[in-house]
């Protein structure tokens, strides 16, 4: 008796697994940071030579910290920007709430996990051939000034900005897009490659890549990107703080 007229499509963004990149994307995402990896290290350089003292000094370690704090705050805008350009949501990029939040517990768990197990193995090598192999560490370096500007600006780079650049660079923008084209296994290990050699320390290349594919297989599976956010943010968390206690170096 009523005629029935066709539903009228909604605006709501696509779900995180129908977003695609393009390989010019990535291509784009990556020029993007080793544009700005010179940029801001050319300015370091630039820095570092107008203070003769080393980061011992002060006002040199404060400067160096808000450069480091830039050059992760810019990863992660380079994909913001690069998706604005492309017409992908926030949403599709994986900014809403989790299938489950234990993911993220599961995630940090395998992240220690991962540097245990190859520490066991570094010395098991070392005791058996004489190899020496250098242990896993991103120490903060001990010549670093402990003002309190100083550790306050690298406690926001280290537990906020990079937690937030890395994993949209890493997850949301290299994880995604190599999975669009090849599928979700090369996704991962591409993601746990890059994020270890971005770390620019071979001492830590082989555990990070292995942390890198936790993470992005807990993107996937979680269907957000706060889950890894929250799993980096502890990580790098409890290892900041560690060292700013003197408890590791």
């Amino acid at each position: 008796m009523f005629q029935e007229f066709p539903a009228v499509p909604t605006l709501e963004a696509a779900p995180p697994s129908e977003a695609r990149w393009r390989p010019i994307d990535l291509a784009a995402g990556v020029l993007l940071l080793v544009v700005g990896f010179l940029v801001i290290g050319g300015i370091a350089y630039l820095v570092d030579r107008a203070h003769p003292g080393g980061d011992r000094d002060p006002g040199l370690a404060l400067a160096l910290t808000v450069i480091t704090l830039g050059f992760e705050v810019w990863a992660g805008v380079a994909v913001l920007i690069l998706a604005r350009w492309r017409g992908i949501s926030m949403r599709a990029l994986g900014f809403h709430a989790p299938r489950s939040w234990g993911l993220t517990g599961t995630a940090v768990a395998g992240a220690y996990a991962t540097m245990v197990v190859y520490a066991v193995v570094v010395v098991v090598i070392g005791k058996t051939t004489g190899l020496r192999i250098p242990d896993p560490t991103n120490a903060i370096p001990e010549t670093l000034a402990r003002t309190l500007p100083v550790w306050t600006v690298l406690g926001i780079a280290v537990v906020v900005a990079a937690p937030f650049g890395e994993e949209l660079f890493f997850r949301a923008l290299v994880y995604r897009a190599v999975n669009g084209f090849w599928g979700p296994a090369l996704g991962i290990i591409a993601s746990g490659v890059a994020f270890a050699l971005m770390h620019f320390n071979l001492s830590v290349v082989v555990p990070f890549a292995g942390i890198g594919m936790i993470f992005a297989w807990a993107y996937r599976s979680s269907g957000s990107i706060w889950t890894t956010i929250a799993a980096h943010a502890i990580f790098n968390g409890v290892s900041f703080a560690l060292a700013a206690s003197g408890v590791a170096r």
